[in-house]
């Protein structure tokens, strides 16, 4: 499995940012990859840096979405929020620790911008319509 981003997974910054004392740690980054091939990138490379995902989930629209990871090692917790967007060029624009009133603001938001597409989305409605 291939590292995130051009410059590789160490040197972008997550597993750094994963060892601060932030709970909540966010990415945002721009991928080829689909939603659940993404999901299981994030949850390979946690694991193989000796972080447990207790706990993931993955919304998302047609181009963009976040996926959310609750994961452990030894006595830290963590919550790693990915937003994510489709794109040919491949890489993280941003890894940062947050406090949690951060973190959930901007899960919720991205899960706020996925709903709002969804209820939009004609293919969608014509079913809730016919079902």
């Amino acid at each position: 499995m291939k590292p995130v981003g051009a410059s590789g997974w160490k040197k972008a910054g997550l597993m750094p940012v994963m060892e601060n004392g932030s709970l909540w740690v966010t990415v945002a980054m721009r991928t080829r990859d689909g939603p659940t091939a993404l999901e299981q990138r994030f949850r390979n490379e946690l694991e193989n840096a000796g972080w447990k995902v207790t706990f993931s989930a993955n919304w998302w629209s047609s181009s963009y979405g976040v996926a959310m990871f609750e994961a452990e090692r030894e006595e830290k917790k963590k919550v790693l929020v990915v937003k994510w967007a489709y794109g040919e060029l491949e890489g993280l624009f941003e890894v940062r620790g947050t406090d949690e009133r951060g973190g959930r603001k901007e899960l919720y938001e991205v899960i706020e911008m996925v709903s709002d597409d969804l209820m939009y989305d004609s293919v969608l409605r014509n079913m809730m319509d016919r079902y």
